[in-house]
């Protein structure tokens, strides 16, 4: 198997995995709570807007992992 399908694979049981997704999602609610609250600091919100921003780069890049896959399908096809 090749290395783009099976880096797919995992990222994709990755992606699916019941507790990475409860804590991708409970760690940006709780960054989220930051921008909503009315007692934030700057630096508070800063620290929130750059751990929302980084675990969208995650999603971005497990993303890019799928899409090799597809491309490298298609290329076989």
């Amino acid at each position: 198997m090749s290395e783009v399908k099976g880096r797919a694979g995992r990222y994709r049981n990755l992606s699916k995995d019941e507790v990475f997704r409860e804590v991708m999602e409970g760690v940006k609610s709780r960054q989220i709570a930051v921008f909503l609250s009315s007692s934030a600091t700057i630096e508070q919100i800063e620290r929130a807007r750059h751990m929302v921003v980084a675990l969208s780069e995650i999603e971005a890049y497990i993303q890019t992992a799928l899409d090799d896959e597809m491309v490298y399908d298609k290329k076989l096809n």
